[in-house]
C-alpha cells in the first residue's frame, strides 16, 4: 500500500522497543520537576528545569484528576523560536488573485504561540490577527501596503498551522521531530469550511518555515518511555502525594504521539487549490501521510489501585 507521498507503508520503521524498556522508576528529584500550575509560563519554567535554553522543542502535558491517581486529559504543546529570520514569500503565491510585485512577510510566531486544541501533533489554525506581518509592494521602495489597500491587490487573509511528526529515536538522544509552519490562503474558518478532510495533520498547505525539535524532557531512567511528562496536578502533591500507574501515563502519552503524520507540502497556489478541490470533490482520494517512523500503539493501563512509593526523596511521591 502507497500513501499520497508515495511511501509504501510497511516501510514505516517501529521506534526501537529498547526505548521503552521497563525496569526503573523516574528519579525521584524529576518527579518533582515535572509539576506545573496553569499557565503558560509554568510550562516554560518547568522545561528550564531539565535545560531547555528557549530553542524549539516539544512536550507532553498530561492533568490529573482531583486526587491525583488518573491521567483525565493530555496534550502536545510547543516552545521556543521556529524561525531565526523573518520569511518573506510572495503573495502571488499564495493568493489565487494577487497582483504580481507583493511580498508578504512574516514573524513566525514562537512555538507557545500555537495551540493544539485536536489532542495531536498537529496545532489548531492560527488567524493572521495573531501574527506580525505586514505586506510591501517592490515597486514602492518596499514601502508597506495598508490594510485596507490590499484587497484592491488581491491579497486577503491567512492563517498558519504547526505539524510535527517523529523522524528520530535513540537511548543517545532521545526523540527528535520534524516540524513546519504552514501558511494557507484565506482565514482559518474559511479553510475549515473547504472540506472536512481539512482538520487532517496531511491537509495539503504551503511552507513558510521548518526545522527540527527534540521531544522533552529527555528520560534519564528506563521507566517505560523515551520522554518524561509535564504534570498538572488535580491536588498539590504536598496534599496527595501519588502518581497514576505508569502504564496510564505512557498510554496518554502513546495516544498522542501515535498521531505523528507529515503534511503535504505545496509550492504554490495553483498545486496547493488543486490539490484541495481534488480531496474535496473525492475525499475517499486523501490519504494521511506517514512518517519514517511509528510510535508503539497505547496500553491498556492495569488500574489495579495499589500503591507503592517510587522514590525516597521527601515528599515521597506513589504510584496510584
Amino acid at each position: 500500500m502507497v500513501n499520497c507521498a508515495g511511501t509504501e507503508l510497511s516501510d514505516m520503521a517501529p521506534i526501537d522497543k529498547e526505548l521503552f524498556r521497563r525496569g526503573e522508576p523516574i528519579e525521584g528529584e524529576d518527579v518533582l520537576k515535572l509539576q506545573v500550575l496553569n499557565g503558560e509560563e509554568a510550562v516554560d519554567a518547568a522545561l528550564k528545569k531539565f535545560g531547555w535554553t528557549g530553542r524549539a522543542a516539544g512536550c507532553i502535558i498530561l492533568r490529573l484528576g482531583a486526587d491525583n491517581r488518573s491521567a483525565t486529559a493530555g496534550q502536545f504543546a510547543a516552545r521556543g523560536r521556529l524561525a531565526r529570520e523573518e520569511v518573506r514569500l510572495d503573495a502571488a503565491k499564495i493568493w489565487k488573485d494577487a497582483e504580481a510585485g507583493y511580498t508578504l512577510s512574516i514573524k513566525i510566531p514562537d512555538g507557545g504561540q500555537f495551540e493544539f486544541g485536536g489532542g495531536g501533533l498537529c496545532s489548531d489554525f492560527l488567524d493572521d490577527g495573531g501574527v506580525e506581518h505586514c505586506v510591501t509592494a517592490s515597486g514602492r521602495g518596499g514601502q508597506a501596503v495598508l490594510q485596507d489597500e490590499r484587497a484592491d491587490k488581491g491579497i486577503g487573509a491567512f492563517c498558519l498551522r504547526l505539524v510535527c511528526h517523529i523522524v528520530k529515536a535513540t537511548r543517545k538522544s532521545g526523540v527528535t521531530l520534524a516540524y513546519s509552519v504552514l501558511i494557507y490562503p484565506g482565514s482559518a474558518e474559511e479553510v475549515t469550511d473547504v472540506s472536512d478532510l481539512a482538520g487532517s495533520p496531511s491537509w495539503p498547505g504551503i511552507k513558510a518555515a521548518d526545522g527540527e525539535m527534540p521531544l522533552l524532557p529527555f528520560a534519564a531512567t528506563r521507566w517505560g518511555c523515551p520522554v518524561l511528562p509535564l504534570i498538572r496536578t488535580g491536588s498539590p502533591w504536598e496534599e496527595e502525594p501519588v502518581l497514576p500507574e505508569p502504564e496510564e501515563l505512557i498510554a496518554r502519552i502513546s495516544w498522542i504521539m501515535a498521531t505523528s503524520e507529515p503534511p503535504e507540502v505545496c509550492k504554490t497556489k495553483k498545486s496547493l487549490l488543486s490539490r484541495w478541490q481534488k480531496y474535496s470533490e473525492n475525499p475517499d482520494e486523501f490519504t494521511a501521510k506517514r512518517g519514517p517512523l511509528s510510535w508503539p500503539k497505547p496500553q491498556q493501563s492495569r488500574q489495579t489501585g495499589r500503591i507503592s512509593p517510587i522514590i525516597l526523596a521527601r515528599p515521597v511521591i506513589c504510584y496510584a
